[in-house]
C-alpha cells in the first residue's frame, strides 16, 4: 500500500540522518554509553531484529526523557512501529509515541514535520488519534498538558477505506451468490412449466 511504503521510506531516511549526524561509539564523555546503545539499536533494526531494538530504544527514551538522545530514541521507536517490515508493528503505540514527541518540538524543530508526518501515517494505518493521547496522557501527563497541535488527515484514513472497499466487496458477492441462486430456481421452474405445457398438449390432442 502507498502508505506502507512512505512509512518505510522514512523510517529508512530516519533511521539514516540519526546514525551518521552522530559519532560511532567508543567517544568520550557520559554519553559514549547510551550512543553506544542508539548505535547498536540500529544496527538491530537494520538486521530486522525489532524486539530487542524497540525494547533497547524505549529504555532510551525513558532514561534520556529531556537529551538529544532519549528524543531521538524516542522518534526512531516510534518509525520502528510503523515498520511494514516487522509482523508485529503496533500503529496505535506509534501514535501515542508521536504525540508524545510532538509536545516537545518547537515550531522550528526540523524533527517536526517528520514526526507529523508519522503521525499521519499511523493514523492512516489504523491508529486511533484518541488512544494515543490517552496512551500519552497516561505516560506524560506533563506533555499531554502542552497544548500540541496534532495534524489531521485530510481524508478518511486508508485503513478505513480499505475496510469499506472489502466490505462492499463481499456485499457483492454475496448479492452474486443470490443472483446466481435465483438464476437457477428460475431456470428450474422454466423448465418444469416446459414440460407441463408439453403434457396439456399431448392431453389435448385428439
Amino acid at each position: 500500500m502507498p502508505s506502507t511504503n512512505v512509512a518505510r521510506t522514512v523510517a529508512l531516511l530516519l533511521v539514516g540522518t540519526v546514525a551518521c549526524a552522530h559519532p560511532r561509539p567508543g567517544g568520550a564523555g557520559a554519553a559514549a554509553a547510551p550512543r553506544q546503545r542508539l548505535t547498536r539499536s540500529l544496527v538491530e533494526l537494520d538486521s530486522g531484529q525489532y524486539a530487542p531494538a524497540i525494547q533497547e530504544l524505549q529504555l532510551l527514551a525513558q532514561t534520556y526523557p529531556r537529551r538529544v538522545i532519549g528524543r531521538q530514541a524516542l522518534l526512531i521507536t516510534a518509525a520502528a512501529q510503523l515498520d511494514p517490515r516487522d509482523a508485529q508493528a503496533q500503529p496505535d503505540e506509534a501514535a501515542a509515541l508521536l504525540t508524545q514527541y510532538l509536545a516537545g518540538a518547537g515550531a522550528t524543530d526540523w524533527t517536526r514535520p517528520v514526526a507529523e508526518t508519522l503521525y499521519l501515517l499511523a493514523l492512516d494505518a489504523g491508529a486511533t488519534a484518541a488512544q494515543a493521547q490517552a496512551d500519552s496522557a497516561r505516560a506524560h501527563a506533563q506533555a499531554a498538558r502542552a497544548a500540541t497541535r496534532l495534524p489531521r488527515l485530510p481524508r478518511p484514513p486508508l485503513s478505513a477505506r480499505v475496510a469499506d472497499l472489502e466490505h462492499e466487496r463481499d456485499r457483492l458477492t454475496a448479492r452474486v451468490k443470490e443472483l446466481e441462486t435465483g438464476t437457477v430456481q428460475l431456470q428450474k421452474e422454466l423448465a418444469d412449466s416446459v414440460r407441463e405445457l408439453r403434457r396439456i398438449r399431448r392431453t389435448l390432442r385428439p
